[in-house]
């Protein structure tokens, strides 16, 4: 029987969803709340980490303005802008890499800072330069082989049964126009203006700045792992990930915030 742990396209988002895991629990080390806290995720995607926050806490809410998960209990379909929770409602505002796809920061921001509670934290884990130029410099040779993997995948996997896990990270078919555009014509990644500018803002002092709040102050830079965007050695050598993170290779790394008591 065909293993699904196999198909690319299944193993690429299990590799997706390890690398948050770990992400999650490298930052909840500078977060000292309890279980009776109450959370907000930014842009909880497919739920994954949303899941993750209801099994360390009591009440998990999420917002995304495109993708409703498959558990939606608590769950807006909202921008990050405009969130719509009364002020100094959660002890937490998570997200992971999703600043980078808002379409203002600074208004995210202090929206973030309206529904938390004095004395509560942000954590966000954000993307760094290490992935940025990867996602770049290694487009024509990975990419393609990226593709290609998913493509074979699909053609081996039509006839096998899914189990309940596969389903909720089914894969999509890539059409021919666009991989040929990504391939000539990489996508800027979230929405910045260029590649350029996404590396320069990606920065840790750059990302320092543009969350910085009066009512905020730092409490952690955590650099995470060490990892870049076509997911080359999944699944190996996670210590040294961590290494490399930590000596200015982090694929991400996260700025922990409290507002003021």
């Amino acid at each position: 029987m065909f293993e699904n742990h196999q198909i690319e396209g299944a193993l690429w988002e299990r590799w997706g969803r390890e690398i948050r895991r770990v992400e999650l629990d490298m930052m909840m080390r500078h977060v000292p709340l309890g279980k009776s806290a109450t959370v907000l995720e930014l842009g909880c995607g497919e739920g994954f980490q949303l899941g993750l926050l209801r099994k360390r806490f009591d009440r998990a809410f999420a917002i995304d303005p495109e993708r409703r998960p498959e558990s939606a209990p608590g769950f807006a379909c909202s921008a990050a802008e405009a969130l719509p929770f009364p002020d100094e409602f959660f002890d937490l505002v998570f997200s992971c890499c999703v600043l980078e796809h808002v379409a203002s920061r600074p208004r995210t921001i202090e929206e973030a800072v309206r529904v938390l509670r004095p004395g509560g934290y942000m954590a966000h884990a954000l993307p760094g330069r290490t992935w940025k130029a990867s996602s770049v410099l290694l487009n024509p040779v990975a990419y393609p082989l990226h593709v290609l993997g998913k493509w074979s995948a699909l053609r081996h996997s039509g006839a096998q049964q899914e189990s309940a896990e596969d389903a909720s990270i089914r894969f999509s078919r890539p059409g021919i126009r666009r991989v040929l555009h990504r391939y000539f014509y990489p996508e800027i990644h979230g929405t910045f203006s260029s590649h350029w500018t996404e590396y320069v803002s990606w920065g840790r002092k750059q990302w320092t700045k543009a969350l910085s709040h009066p009512e905020l102050t730092r409490v952690a830079e955590v650099p995470l792992l060490s990892y870049g965007a076509f997911g080359l050695l999944r699944f190996r050598g996670m210590g040294a990930r961590v290494w490399l993170a930590r000596h200015g290779l982090a694929g991400s790394w996260a700025l922990i915030l409290r507002k003021a008591g």
